[in-house]
């Protein structure tokens, strides 16, 4: 089942997300916040891409909030005993660092893009693991999360970083 584990995560993603009004320090296009409208939409990544990454594109979540988020956009696919999960968002990096439900935060390069790695909720072992990337189109992230059925004592940062490069190069700068 995936709502163990995606729920910690999307309390992570509802925290970040509580009011949808213009927050100081959003990317900003033109001087003004970016819109839903233009952030990086995670649903386009290719099947191969997907593939590389191990995931499977056929088991693709393009609803993976349940209801709307005026300040995301996201996608979610099944990749063996872990979900991946794909967001952008207009919420900075500074944000996700006041988030209380993220933390161990660490400096990380993934061919040649810098960005954060960060574990979601308390659990231990953690069960979740993102990373956060800035860009011109909202801040990325990429996250993996264990399924709730699954015995894999695999780290979810292994999987997260190991599928990251081949997500970042198609991630807008």
């Amino acid at each position: 089942m995936r709502l163990v584990g995606f729920a910690a995560g999307m309390c992570a993603v509802v925290a970040l997300a509580g009011c949808s009004e213009a927050v100081d320090g959003q990317p900003e296009a033109s001087g003004a916040p970016l819109t839903k409208e233009q952030l990086f939409d995670p649903c386009t990544v290719s099947d191969s891409v997907l593939q590389a990454a191990g995931a499977d594109p056929a088991s693709k979540d393009d609803n993976p909030f349940s209801s709307p988020r005026a300040d995301w956009k996201g996608c979610g696919w099944r990749a063996g005993d872990f979900f991946i999960d794909l967001f952008s968002t207009t919420y900075t990096m500074e944000k996700f660092r006041e988030n209380r439900l993220l933390h161990d935060f660490q400096d990380v390069t993934i061919d040649g893009r810098k960005g954060v790695q960060y574990l979601i909720g308390e659990a231990t072992p953690p069960g979740e693991c993102g990373l956060a990337f800035e860009s011109s189109q909202g801040t990325i992230t990429l996250q993996s999360s264990k399924a709730s059925s699954s015995k894999s004592t695999t780290d979810p940062c292994a999987v997260v970083n190991s599928a990251a490069p081949h997500f970042v190069a198609m991630f807008p700068k």
